[in-house]
């Protein structure tokens, strides 16, 4: 009687996971799994929102299936992630359009943003969210949690996780100290930090233990010769930000290299957000407005949100200032391309919709900028897929195309391996195993 009932459970098992019926099959395609390994032509079966079968091929005519795609001579990869984030609702539908089918938000109102990440809507892009980001005194941000103390920096972190809080955001004005304390809340409940740093160093933040290090943030005042000067500058928000964006051109090689060892002994990840400093360096350029992905940008977060006057005015930053900008980009890219290859992890995002960084455009750009700076475009799109997904600590639902995991894909007209601009020849993109674009 055991052994029958047993025998039953693997039979509906077996059932479960090969369906009779499937509601979605794309045939005969190229598969870029994400992780490096390449399908010359199979198969994807999917059902129930995720992938249940990946083999060989499919007669023209397949039974039972609601949806069938032709993706003959076209490549499936995963679908993109964007490890940094801020969603607005209008922001939504264009990760979807651009292949984005997931989404790290690092700082949003909890009210608006937790909710949304416990949905499980193939509508919008699956979020990680952290809620509000955690700063020190005099933050820049009037809706960050502002801790001054132990206590309430470790309160912080737990009101923040028991609210479903997949990430912490730490920020500029946190100490070394307070910083430590919030790591260590959060690893105690097993949830990674992501940093974006000021008056903490790299290399401080990374014998802290955080997760990852945003828009490089630290390691220009880790590798400078005059490291106070640039801790006084973070007294100010976009003055700390401009001090360290003029500081990257004026580095050392050796003292970068020494930062870079340090970060990836402890195992840190970067997401460098270099769509990000070419927007800002451009913000004074004629040709500014002639992006075709602007189309997509509603009138007036253009006119208001995205006004270059208003945000140059702000940060004193003058076409001499974001002239010297666009030397420090370059810069950053060959410490990307160097981390890399120190055995360091890459992992893409943007930081849209900051001013003219364009939601979902703006993560093919980042690509393409990691491929400008010497990565082979397979390591970049492993930076928005399998690493990725290891890193918003959804690598078994996430980041390859694989049997089991949701059926979030993206059918391209283009082999990414060859032209990572091929990324942008979107055919269809599917979201938990429906077609949403």
């Amino acid at each position: 009687m055991v052994r029958g009932v047993v025998l039953l459970a693997i039979l509906l098992t077996m059932g479960a996971v090969s369906p009779d019926r499937f509601d979605l099959v794309i045939r005969d395609a190229r598969i870029v799994h994400g992780d490096g390994r390449v399908t010359s032509r199979a198969t994807i079966w999917i059902s129930a929102g995720r992938i249940v079968r990946i083999e060989g091929t499919a007669p023209a005519s397949v039974l039972q299936a609601g949806r069938v795609i032709d993706a003959a001579g076209r490549t499936v990869i995963p679908g993109l992630i964007d490890a940094h984030v801020h969603v607005e609702p209008w922001t939504l539908p264009l990760f979807l359009k651009y292949g984005i089918t997931t989404v790290r938000d690092v700082h949003n109102k909890p009210d608006y943003i937790l909710p949304l990440a416990a949905s499980e809507s193939p509508s919008q892009p699956r979020i990680i969210a952290a809620g509000a980001m955690i700063d020190g005194p005099g933050s820049f941000w009037k809706d960050a949690i502002v801790v001054n103390d132990f206590v309430a920096a470790r309160a912080a972190v737990r009101r923040q996780v028991e609210a479903g809080a997949g990430v912490i955001k730490v920020y500029t004005k946190l100490h070394p100290a307070l910083m430590a304390v919030v790591v260590q809340e959060a690893r105690a409940r097993g949830v990674p930090v992501a940093a974006h740093l000021g008056k903490t160093t790299a290399t401080e933040a990374a014998m802290i233990g955080v997760t990852s290090i945003e828009h490089l943030s630290g390691i220009a005042d880790a590798a400078s010769a005059e490291p106070q000067r640039l801790y006084k500058a973070h007294d100010d928000f976009l003055g700390g930000w401009t001090a360290f964006e003029l500081e990257w051109p004026s580095l050392k090689p050796a003292a970068l290299d020494r930062v870079a060892r340090a970060l990836v002994e402890r195992k840190v990840v970067l997401v460098p957000t270099l769509a990000l400093h070419e927007a800002v360096s451009r913000l004074a350029d004629s040709d500014l407005r002639q992006d075709p992905a602007l189309a997509d940008v509603p009138a007036d977060v253009l006119s208001r949100s995205w006004d270059p006057a208003d945000i140059m005015a702000r940060a004193h930053w003058t076409p001499q200032v974001l002239a010297a900008f666009k030397r420090t980009l370059p810069v950053l890219q060959r410490f990307v391309k160097s981390y890399r290859q120190l055995g360091g992890r890459i992992v893409a995002g943007t930081d849209t919709p900051q001013q003219f960084v364009v939601p979902g455009s703006s993560l093919h750009r980042e690509l393409e900028l990691y491929v400008a700076a010497g990565l082979t475009p397979a390591a970049a799109l492993k930076s928005a897929t399998a690493d990725a997904a290891e890193l918003l600590g959804i690598a078994d639902r996430a980041g390859t195309v694989d049997v089991g995991k949701d059926a979030d894909l993206v059918l391209l007209d283009g082999d990414p391996l060859t032209d990572i601009r091929a990324t942008r020849l979107i055919v269809v993109v599917i979201r938990g195993g429906v077609v949403v674009h």
